[in-house]
Order: structure tokens, then sequence, then C-alpha cells
């Protein structure tokens, strides 16, 4: 009896030997599945082999339907930086003169999670502002003062937490700086000329915009939209010989401007092959002509940026000698336009004045075109909506014979 209970403990602790083995095998397994699925792993970006970005094979793991796979892109700036990004980004900020407007025209406010103070005044006079309005945007977190010139409010802009920072060049941090000191990728993106406008350099700017948001498609379809403007103004206005004599002036530049602030190759000018007197005299944005030279050239069709009408309308009353000099006013050819630079250009309002100021200048050759309509075509393009009667409302009636300014 004694060897039968020696015999059943022995096989008992054969057993439990047996499964002790087996179950310490099980922890071990686990863990290095839990290791291999939480140890991070390092990429290096690809060799560029586009101008703009390379592409690596490395997704995230976070994907989610709503949130896509993210890659690992080496993007190249207008300033030549080679940054390295995760994109689509999914958080954003974009600071100084031009940059949310992209953002917004890109339409991609969904990723914006701070703005400057700038963008909380009221939109008039930044055609993107009204964006920003109409989705509540402007109370968003403040990242910054905003303004060409300022210092970068480091604090706020690391408060929001963004994947990447939008900077136009016209700050007085650097790129390199800002990223230096946020540890944040920084893309810098510009239109040219601040006050002007390259579309060389608007387009790259757009194009890179479109990897880092996510919005390639947008990018190309809204570049495609602005060639083909460019393409249909171009035709119009192609092979006139006697061209009117045209002044444009009013035009801000880094805040409001008087009468004889304008600048040479007024770009809707330049889109509709039409001379300002402005280009024999070679004014840089910001710049202004001397009210003789205005006399001596005498345009005999003069334009009007509603974003200083006041100015114009007190120094009007101040001077009326000089304004009643010139044909343009005695013979009521002074025409409205809509602001065209706040914060940089409103691009989409550069096209939509050049229609009206083809209309204006060469009514046979716009006799299609509603410039209201067209208008309002442009702006949903750009901005997901038209905003054209508002544009009027906050800018005395909008496009319009000057009437109010009347001599003798």
């Amino acid at each position: 009896m004694r060897s039968i209970w020696v015999w059943v403990i022995a096989v008992a602790i054969a057993i439990a030997v047996v499964a002790a083995i087996y179950l310490l095998q099980i922890p071990s397994e686990k863990t290095e599945t839990s290791h291999a699925a939480t140890t991070p792993t390092v990429t290096t970006p690809a060799e560029q082999t586009t101008p703009a970005t390379t592409y690596t094979t490395q997704t995230s793991s976070q994907a989610t339907p709503t949130a896509p796979a993210q890659k690992e892109v080496k993007i190249r700036d207008v300033l030549g930086r080679e940054v390295v990004v995760k994109v689509p980004v999914r958080r954003v900020v974009a600071i100084g003169p031009g940059a949310l407007r992209l953002v917004v025209y890109l339409n991609a406010t969904d990723k914006l999670v701070g703005i400057e103070n700038l963008e909380t005044r009221p939109p008039q006079g930044r055609d993107y502002a009204y964006v920003l309005w109409a989705k509540n945007l402007t109370k968003l977190p403040i990242v910054g003062q905003g303004g060409p010139d300022t210092q970068v409010n480091f604090e706020a802009v690391l408060k929001a937490e963004p994947d990447v920072i939008i900077m136009s060049p016209a700050l007085a941090n650097t790129p390199d700086e800002i990223q230096a000191k946020t540890g944040i990728p920084v893309i810098t993106v510009s239109y040219g000329t601040l006050g002007g406008i390259n579309f060389t350099e608007l387009f790259y700017s757009i194009k890179i915009l479109g990897v880092v948001l996510g919005r390639e498609q947008r990018a190309e379809e809204l570049i495609d939209y602005m060639k083909t403007l460019m393409e249909d103004l171009n035709r119009r206005t192609a092979g006139i010989s006697n061209r009117p004599t045209v002044y444009v002036g009013a035009i801000s530049f880094k805040g409001g401007q008087p009468f004889t602030s304008t600048q040479a190759q007024f770009p809707p000018l330049v889109l509709l092959n039409t001379p300002s007197i402005a280009d024999r005299y070679g004014v840089k944005p910001g710049m202004q002509i001397q009210k003789e030279a205005i006399l001596k050239e005498d345009p005999q069709i003069i334009f009007i940026d509603l974003g200083n009408y006041i100015n114009v309308a007190q120094d009007f009353n101040k001077s009326k000698d000089f304004y009643c000099s010139l044909t343009a006013f005695k013979e009521g050819r002074v025409y409205a336009i809509l602001p065209f630079n706040y914060y940089w250009t409103n691009i989409a309002t550069l096209f939509v004045d050049a229609y009206y100021m083809g209309k204006v200048l060469y009514p046979d050759r716009f006799a299609d075109v509603d410039p209201v309509k067209k208008a309002d075509e442009i702006y949903t393009k750009f901005l997901g909506m038209p905003i054209y009667q508002k544009m009027a409302e906050d800018f005395k009636g909008g496009f319009r014979e000057l009437t109010e300014f009347k001599c003798g």
C-alpha cells in the first residue's frame, strides 16, 4: 500500500514539473511580442527624388478611418530648406503674412489648432478671413500677435502643440531659429515680393502645402484653376494696339495708404496685358508716386482700392484742385476695386479685380462677363463660399464708378 502512495506522489510531481515548464514558456513569448510592438522603428528619409518631397516607406501604426496613415517626407520649402515632416499633419499653425490664407484656400482649416490675434479682427479686407468667421475659427487659441516683421510667441505656439508650423518669410524670426527653439518642423511659404505676387513661388508653395496638409488633389485643382483664369485673361486682351492709360491708387502695404500709393507691374493689369503709369517710374510695393507725376501722365482711367477709400475721400476734400486737374476725375472715369492687399495679397480678389478691370478697360472683350457673377465663381472656387455681396456691403458698394468724387 505504501508503495502505491509513493508511486502516486511521484506521478503528481512529474505532472507539476511539466506544467511549470510550459507556463514558464508562455510569459517569455508574450514579453517578446509586446516588446516588438512598442519598440520604435527609426527610419531615415530616402534621397530626394523631386524638387518638393521625398516619401519614405515608413507609415504610422496609429491610422484610423478618419486619420489616414502618415508618411515621413522631406519637404524643400521656398527658401530651399529641407525639412522632415510626417504627413498628412493633423495639427497646424500658420503664422506671418499670407500663411493662413493658403491653408484656407486648400480647405484645411480643420487642422488649425491656433491663430494669430490679428486674425480675430473683422474679416474686411482679407478674403480668406470670411471663412474664419463663418466657421467660428476666430475662437481658436491665440498663438501670437501677428503682423509683418513681428516676433514669434514661442510659448503660445508650443502650447498649441502643432505637428508643423507654416510661416511667412516676413517675420522677425528666421524659420531655422523657430524650428530650433520649438523642436517643431517649420515650412516657409511665399507669394514672392511682399505686397506683390510671383506665381511660380505661389504655385510651389501651394504644392508643398498640399503634401503637408494631405490636400494634394485640392492643390492641383486650385493651381489648374488659376492657370485657366490667367490664360482666359491673356486671350481676351492679347493683340490690342490702342490701350488706355491707367493708374491704380490707394494700394495697401503694411497698413492703410493714400491715393499716391501704387506699384509698377500691378498684377491684375499684368494679367490684362495693360501697363500702368507707375511702370514708367518703377514704383515698388509700399512706395508712392509723386502727385506731379500723376498730373504729368494724366491717366485716362483711374482705379481706387476700396481698402483705403476713406483716405482718398478725405484727401479729395482737402486737395480737390489736384484731383479735379486729372481728366479721369473731371470726366467721371474713376472706378472702385476690392482690396488687393491685406496681410499680403488677396489672391482670389486679385483675379476678381482683374475681370472687373477688364470689363471697364475693354468692354467689347469682356462683353460676356458679369463681374459680380464671375467674382462669386472665383470666391467659391477659392473659399468654398460666395462672398462678393458681403464684400460689397463692407466696401462702399463694391465694383462701381465712384461718382461721389465730383468736379466742377
